[in-house]
């Protein structure tokens, strides 16, 4: 604000020193003794204008001559009602004068407002009914220009929808009601590739192969239930037993899907080692080759080999395990046969929220391969995994915790590849739905950020190389979840 008292202005004409002069004339420190009198602005003047020593507005007693006069304001109308006078105080230069004889306003803004404030005083009963506003009609006259459809609205507050709460109550007011299950219409297997460019369809149910010594688990396969077997790589741990169990299991046994994994040290060469394994469990190509454990500084070479297995016909579709969000995108830059899946350990308490939601944008399938936590009793005897299997005994479905476990991961869309620990219940997982008691106390198991996960599957000892990276890296930015992650 100016020395002066006044205030600024929004239109006027600029001096040459590019200060406010339009209404210079007006101004209480223009008016003073000993000055120039000019008609125009009722007073004296001292000096020219660029001579003054305050900065100059338009406003006079809030007043600006330079401004097309405006109707009253709902407070100067209040205040004219409290003081019992007819006409509002003044707006611009008056209101109730410039109401009078030519060029003066309508009045429809000032009347409505009027009538509001009556309406509102008398407890919604003047009149019998709320004033109505016609925004598009509505005009005002001043100075022989016309304000029309200025879209304002002094009415009351829109009343809103009657069907949804009203503000301040829960948004459930009641109960919501409960999904219906339907098995016709459950997802059994998921596309491999991206639109365009799918490979074949990977199924939510799969077992490890090393369950399959667990002839209840073996027969889930045989009868349809199961359609997928996970191999191991060529030079884990009894290996050559296994995939004796796998070549036994699917003979005779049509549409099993059938994956291998690639070690880091059979990156090299990947070939000889898909070629062994194909041998063993007397196949001529597999589904899907995963590259376990991939390695930052030998990424791109390894993928390139593996993409010889597609190129080679020994498989139809490449992939990883373990892999983080900036592994993942880093390939699908590089990689000219794009990964079609990402098998890794997922669970409540390691979701894998961002990773997941990363791997769909770039088409590729995440699979579950530890999705009870190789039955470790901190996820397994989890207060709240505990709560919702009593759910489900209140029920009657009498799910057990392995069965809710795999059915949450199904339920959100992620195939599962269940081992010994999960056992037969595994296999239900496309039976039942979490109901949404069940689906909230599961999904409120996942840590905070700040605490970023457990995690139960343990590389091996030998692999210095890979590096766990932390869950939320790469991807969309979310700085919330730093200022989480640091307690802010």
């Amino acid at each position: 604000m100016a020395q002066d008292g006044c205030q600024p202005m929004d239109r006027f004409s600029f001096a040459a020193n590019g200060s406010a002069q339009a209404s210079w004339k007006f101004c209480p420190t223009s008016r003073l003794e000993g000055g120039v009198s000019d008609g125009g602005g009722g007073g004296g003047q001292s000096g020219t204008y660029q001579q003054q020593k305050h900065s100059v507005s338009g406003y006079v007693n809030g007043y600006n001559p330079s401004l097309p006069a405006y109707p009253p304001t709902r407070a100067q109308i209040e205040a004219a009602a409290k003081r019992g006078t007819s006409a509002p105080g003044a707006g611009q230069g008056g209101y109730a004068s410039q109401r009078q004889g030519s060029g003066g306003y309508s009045g429809e803004i000032a009347d409505q407002m009027s009538a509001q404030i009556a309406f509102e005083k008398g407890g919604g009963r003047a009149g019998g009914g709320a004033p109505v506003q016609t925004q598009s009609s509505l005009s005002e006259t001043s100075g022989g220009l016309t304000y029309s459809g200025h879209g304002a609205w002094d009415g009351p507050a829109p009343a809103g929808d009657s069907s949804k709460p009203a503000p301040g109550t829960p948004y459930y007011v009641n109960t919501p009601v409960e999904p219906v299950f339907d098995k016709t219409k459950e997802e059994i297997d998921l596309p491999l590739g991206t639109a365009g460019n799918v490979v074949g369809r990977v199924p939510m149910l799969g077992v490890c192969a090393s369950a399959l010594a667990d002839l209840n688990i073996a027969k889930l396969v045989t009868d349809g239930t199961v359609k997928h077997i996970a191999c191991p790589c060529v030079n884990s741990e009894k290996s050559t037993e296994i995939f004796a169990l796998v070549k036994q299991t699917i003979q005779g046994v049509d549409g099993v899907f059938v994956s291998f994994t690639i070690a880091p040290t059979e990156a090299r060469d990947p070939g000889s080692a898909v070629d062994a394994a194909l041998t063993q469990i007397g196949a001529d190509s597999f589904d899907l080759v995963t590259l376990q454990w991939p390695i930052a500084g030998t990424l791109e070479t390894d993928w390139q080999n593996l993409e010889s297995l597609v190129t080679n016909g020994k498989c139809k579709a490449i992939g990883l395990a373990n892999a983080s969000v900036p592994i993942v995108e880093a390939v699908c830059k590089f990689a000219t046969v794009k990964p079609a899946a990402n098998v890794l350990e997922t669970h409540p308490l390691m979701a894998h929220r961002k990773l997941v939601g990363v791997c769909r944008r770039y088409g590729v399938c995440v699979m579950s391969n530890c999705v009870a936590g190789n039955g470790n009793d901190v996820l397994m005897k989890h207060p709240k995994l505990l709560q919702a299997a009593a759910l489900a005994i209140q029920t009657g479905s009498h799910k057990s915790r392995e069965a809710l476990l795999a059915r949450w991961s199904t339920q959100r869309g992620v195939p599962i590849v269940f081992d010994a620990t999960s056992g037969v219940d595994a296999g239900t997982a496309l039976d039942f739905r979490l109901t949404n008691a069940q689906k909230v106390l599961v999904d409120a198991m996942e840590p905070p950020p700040r605490e970023g996960g457990i995690r139960f599957a343990e590389k091996p000892a030998a692999l210095t190389e890979f590096k766990w990276d932390d869950p939320f890296l790469g991807g969309v930015a979310r700085p919330g979840l730093d200022l989480e992650k640091l307690n802010l």
